[in-house]
């Protein structure tokens, strides 16, 4: 890491080694904001948590919540969380030519109603202030109420995420400079 070397097996605490391993489970390699929350377990054990809530066992289309991590890690130039997403994005089924007008910061062309709510809706929020009635009104009408708060509840973690990977400049997995 840029600014914080992640911890050695050794120097763990009994509490970080236990949290460790939970992280492992669930992870090829436990990596990107992990390394940085595990020096404070409670921080790393509540992000986990909601991670695992949202990503392994929320009710939202996969295909959905990579279009919000797209958006929010562009947002915020996280080189680190889009390099480890844009596979996934691609994989869930996301149009390469969406993904890539994201990366590239241009608007792209939704075709599907629910991309472009979800799109539109998490655009608005990134700008700042409270969503319009009118925005959450579609949200809602398209949705649900259930899946409009994971909508936005992804789109905060991942500002979280992107926070932390910028704040401790996380390299990206293989040397990848996403953008610029």
């Amino acid at each position: 890491m840029a600014r914080l070397d992640p911890l050695k097996m050794e120097e763990l605490t009994p509490e970080q080694k236990v949290l460790h391993d939970e992280l492992f489970r669930n992870r090829k390699r436990v990596s990107g904001p992990f390394p940085i929350w595990l020096r404070n377990p409670a921080v790393a054990d509540a992000a986990n948590r909601l991670v695992l809530s949202l990503r392994e066992n929320g009710r939202l289309e996969k295909r959905l919540y990579e279009l919000i991590v797209l958006v929010v890690v562009r947002h915020w130039s996280a080189q680190y969380a889009w390099a480890a997403h844009e596979a996934a994005a691609a994989s869930s089924g996301l149009a390469p030519e969406l993904i890539a007008a994201i990366r590239e910061r241009r608007k792209p062309e939704l075709k599907k109603d629910d991309e472009r709510i979800v799109y539109e809706t998490i655009v608005e929020l990134l700008k700042g202030g409270p969503l319009s009635q009118p925005s959450y009104d579609r949200l809602v009408k398209q949705f649900g109420l259930d899946l409009a708060i994971e909508i936005v509840t992804v789109a905060g973690l991942y500002s979280m995420v992107a926070t932390v990977l910028n704040g401790f400049d996380v390299p990206t997995p293989n040397g990848e400079t996403p953008f610029d």
